[in-house]
């Protein structure tokens, strides 16, 4: 826990009665997490199909066919370290980042170190390809999910391609020459989870008709995540940021809040009866006590590692006062052989040996630093 933070505490009652830091680029679960190096959003054209295809390009951008990446299965990471402050004097034009003194984040225009350099490109269009117009790709905003404020900008005039703060979408677009590539800045207001609906259009030379993708593809960003925010994104995916994806909804509908589902790693779209923290009597010195099994994800360590939960478990007599097991953090309980699905499971005992009191309960309350 870190000293000065506030806390939200959301508790999930379980009774029983007595008788990546991988801050690199990496596959994580399902997805493949690009944090640094030459990026591109690039698109393409089937013209018998007329069909539009869009990736997440990696590796010599004078190649585009190394390493394109579905955008679906791509989280485009932006660190802790992309964190900056707007200074005094900022000029008018550049009012989108704030006051004085607040806090954003952005990937740059040009190469940093362990920094994305992220761009759009439109490079495997040949020199001969003769279909559209204008000789352009279009890149469009049309749908934004996240956090707060999302510019795209280049400039020190600036030159805005892309700002959520409009009040409807579109939310703008960055057009490329067939060929061309090119990077900008993107600067996102607070950290937490931002999904971009990206459409490509183009218009046909052939009757001046408008060509677009048939559906908008997302583009997932984590921007210093907590550890929750990667969850939150592989569970719920474009509806990340929807009022059921937030720890206190209940997305599943069985009266469990999404907190008990992060805590304990199973999908709140499923039963959660075998996920549950389960009772059990136990020997210990000669005398039985009550015992409560749970489980508690190791995750991936600076990504999803479950730093932002404090697990404690508690007992009663009466199910109103309740009291802490002591211990000094999960480490400290007895680990057990894990669940079927290989997640560690920790068994906490109640030190009160039974018949002590006419009734014993135990709990596990699960709380949420933020």
């Amino acid at each position: 826990m870190t000293a000065g933070r506030p806390l939200v505490v959301l508790t999930a009652l379980l009774f029983a009665g007595a008788p990546i830091q991988a801050q690199v680029d990496q596959h994580w679960r399902e997805w493949k997490v690009i944090w640094r190096d030459h990026t591109d959003i690039a698109a393409d054209y089937d013209p018998a199909e007329d069909a539009w295809t869009l990736t997440v390009d990696r590796g010599d951008f004078e190649d585009p066919t190394d390493a394109a990446l579905d955008p679906l299965e791509t989280i485009l990471l932006v660190p802790h370290h992309t964190r900056r402050e707007v200074p005094p004097d900022i000029p008018p034009n550049f009012s989108f980042l704030g006051e004085e003194g607040d806090s954003y984040y952005r990937l740059p225009f040009g190469v940093e170190e362990n920094v994305l350099d992220l761009g759009f490109n439109a490079e495997r269009f040949s020199s001969d390809f003769d279909h559209f117009a204008d000789d352009r790709v279009h890149f469009e905003l049309v749908d934004f999910r996240g956090k707060d404020d999302f510019v795209l900008y280049r400039g020190s005039e600036p030159t805005i391609f892309m700002d959520t703060r409009a009040e409807n979408p579109p939310f703008g677009e960055r057009s490329e020459p067939l060929g061309g590539h090119s990077h900008h800045t993107w600067f996102f207001r607070e950290r937490g989870i931002y999904i971009l609906f990206l459409e490509t259009y183009a218009e046909l030379a052939a009757d001046g008709s408008i060509t677009r993708s048939e559906e908008p593809v997302p583009l997932y960003f984590l921007v210093d995540p907590e550890p929750v925010h990667w969850w939150r994104l592989d569970t719920f995916r474009t509806e990340a940021k929807e009022p059921h994806a937030a720890l206190t909804a209940d997305a599943g509908g069985d009266g469990r809040p999404n907190l008990l589902a992060y805590a304990l790693d199973y999908s709140p779209f499923e039963p959660a009866d075998r996920y549950l923290p389960f009772p059990e009597i136990v020997e210990r010195d000669e005398s039985r006590h009550l015992s409560l099994v749970f489980r508690a994800p190791e995750g991936s360590a600076g990504l999803d590692d479950r730093s932002d939960l404090i697990y404690r478990v508690q007992v009663s007599t009466d199910l109103e006062t309740w009291e802490d097991l002591e211990n000094d953090g999960l480490e400290s309980l007895e680990q057990v052989a894990p669940d079927a699905d290989g997640t560690r499971r920790f068994r906490a005992v109640d030190p009160i040996p039974l018949g002590v009191s006419e009734h014993r309960f135990i709990r596990l309350e699960v709380e949420m630093v933020e």
